[in-house]
């Protein structure tokens, strides 16, 4: 099963990729601003259990992590520690997060990270050809065991061969 979670929403637009973002899409239909950045009530979602006191994300579930933001937006700095220590607890359920933002990654990893922890996976968004010269780079240098690259939204050309040619990307979605 694929989950999401979503411990903040809303964040600010960083690229052309940006341009058509569909959370500021559903935003503005439901008469809210997509730049408008909060905690959401659901922060703790992983760690809520049923009335039997069974987790409701399962052990073994994929949960994909700020499908409304980005995990490593800057205005998110005063809750990412927490965020961290729900992925901690939480470390038979695996973490997919998403960034257009790899460049503050490293600034914002937690002080026992050392070289990454098994349950998250990291991917960057590779809209196009300069996107993916940017952020790609980048993300080869992170700690982390589990890394891809996520070409959306296509906007233009992307060739990812030469970054495929020492193992890290281990998923091109």
């Amino acid at each position: 099963m694929h989950d999401i979670w979503n411990p903040w929403h809303g964040c600010v637009k960083c690229s052309e990729g940006c341009q058509n973002c569909y959370m500021y899409f559903l935003d503005k239909t439901r008469d809210n601003n997509g730049a408008d950045i909060y905690r959401t009530g659901g922060f703790d979602y992983p760690l809520k259990k049923d009335r039997y006191g069974n987790y409701k994300v399962k052990s073994g579930e994929l949960i994909r992590v700020c499908m409304t933001s980005d995990f490593f937006l800057e205005e998110a700095d005063d809750w990412r520690d927490d965020a961290w220590s729900i992925i901690r607890q939480r470390s038979d359920v695996k973490f997919f997060l998403l960034t257009k933002r790899p460049q503050r990654v490293k600034d914002c990893l937690p002080k026992d990270w050392c070289e990454g922890w098994e349950n998250v996976f990291l991917n960057v968004t590779c809209e196009n050809q300069t996107r993916a010269d940017e952020r790609i780079p980048v993300l080869l240098e992170l700690p982390f065991k589990h890394k891809g690259i996520m070409c959306a939204p296509f906007i233009g050309h992307v060739s990812i061969e030469k970054y495929l040619e020492d193992g890290q990307i281990e998923q091109v979605i």
